[in-house]
């Protein structure tokens, strides 16, 4: 199991490797044991075959005594019958048949080969039948199946696994290192809605896998075009906007130049109203189209942005107030979109929330926070839910009668700016925060 700090595509690609170089190293080590012993088996059949004959055919030597034999230690023993316990036939095997023809052609009959285990070591037992003599069974401890370990194979291989190793990191390199381009590349993209132009954002290598390449150009064809349609939707709803200011104003302007009387005034004041709620929605929708269009180039006290917002609601201290450091700068924002950001969370709070409000700037490690708190009685419990669900959504406020947009374009510029847009409440107590990193 690979830790989860670890694990990667890269980290398993090359895991994968080394394992299929592992278990073809073993594969090739036991087909070149099979073959040495095969290779071996005759020769050594020949060098014993006298001792076996001699062991056959003498029916007065016990079978405590062993018969000194080349390889076999403590010699070759005989027996009247098959002992029991665990054993195995290994007759057919390819160096035991070898074994066997070689020792036939030497005049020795071997019908039944049976490897066996006691005392901690493998037994090897053979039925010989010879010449002048009754069949037999004959044991002893056969040589070992497998080379002697020398130093000049450790070390050749820990060279090979060096060399293997290093081909399997350039290899695996050489095929995640496109794929990490192109995923940070979309990571940035999803944060932040456009398209950097740092390193990290150039096309990939031509030495990339070909289908890398071409996610690659789907990719870039898809971010254009979703660029194409944003801009093309601002420009839409700035059009909109603009239009829908002109004839607000005029039937304002006709409403209040009406002859005051208290038959007429109620009518006034119905449409005055609703004439100003359309003109606040339309500086909504700019506000909406500035945030996600507006270039990010400017260094933000966001503690002085925080002091200016709270200020301009002209309410008392008990009724909203501000704890921020001296300064607190951020890089590459925009300090109008700050500004409304800051608004728009007080707004909202004192809205559906109810004083008092708290605003909180602070730094945390390399995050700038911004904590927006109410009361809480004034927003309804079902609401409450609705809002905590449409931000874990990264929806805030689409679908919630009564927030507007305000709450989506401060959504909007905190991913903008890379960070993050929290909604949670402690009993009755709403807090909004903003995590946003000093730089980017």
């Amino acid at each position: 199991m690979i830790p989860k700090r670890l694990d990667s595509l890269f980290v398993r690609l090359l895991l994968a490797q080394v394992l299929l170089v592992a278990c073809g190293l073993l594969l090739l080590g036991g087909l070149l044991v099979v073959e040495r012993n095969q290779l071996m088996a005759p020769q050594y059949a020949v060098l014993i075959a006298p001792q076996v004959l001699i062991a056959a055919r003498t029916p007065s030597m016990p079978s405590t005594q062993g018969l000194p034999a080349y390889g076999i230690s403590e010699g070759i023993r005989r027996h009247e019958s098959l002992p029991e316990g665990l054993k195995l036939r290994v007759t057919t095997m390819p160096a035991i048949a070898d074994f066997v023809q070689e020792l036939h052609k030497q005049g020795i009959q071997v019908d039944e080969v049976w490897l066996g285990r006691s005392e901690g070591r493998f037994t090897l037992w053979m039925h010989v039948q010879v010449p002048g003599a009754e069949p037999v069974w004959l044991s002893g401890y056969p040589p070992a199946a497998f080379p002697r370990w020398a130093s000049r194979m450790s070390v050749g291989l820990v060279l090979m696994s060096l060399v293997v190793g290093l081909l399997s990191l350039s290899l695996a390199r050489k095929v995640t290192g496109p794929l990490s381009q192109l995923r940070r590349r979309m990571q940035v993209h999803a944060h932040t809605g456009i398209q950097a132009g740092d390193a990290s954002h150039a096309p990939l290598p031509r030495q990339a896998p070909p289908e890398l390449l071409e996610i690659d150009q789907a990719y870039r064809t898809l971010s254009e075009r979703l660029q194409r349609n944003e801009r093309e939707r601002a420009l839409l709803l700035a059009g909109v906007s603009h239009d829908l200011r002109s004839p607000l104003s005029r039937i304002r302007l006709a409403a209040e130049m009406l002859p005051e009387s208290p038959a007429n005034a109620a009518g006034v004041a119905s449409i005055t109203r609703n004439v100003d709620h359309a003109d606040r929605l339309t500086a909504s929708f700019v506000e909406f189209i500035r945030a996600g269009v507006v270039e990010l180039n400017e260094t933000v006290d966001l503690a002085a942005a925080a002091r200016r917002a709270v200020a301009g609601f002209e309410r008392t201290q008990q009724e909203l107030f501000c704890r921020a450091p001296p300064t607190l700068l951020l890089h590459q924002a925009h300090e109008l979109l700050l500004e409304r950001l800051i608004v728009n969370l007080i707004d909202n709070a004192i809205k559906h929330g109810g004083v008092p409000v708290e605003v909180e700037v602070l730094q945390s490690g390399d995050t700038a926070v911004l904590t927006v708190s109410d009361a809480g009685p004034g927003l309804p419990e079902q609401g409450a839910k609705q809002l905590m669900e449409a931000f874990a959504r990264g929806d805030a406020s689409r679908g919630l009668p009564g927030f507007g947009l305000g709450l989506a374009i401060a959504q909007q510029t905190v991913v903008r700016l890379q960070g993050e847009l929290v909604f949670t409440q402690n009993g009755s107590q709403h807090q909004v925060q903003a995590r946003l990193p000093l730089a980017r």
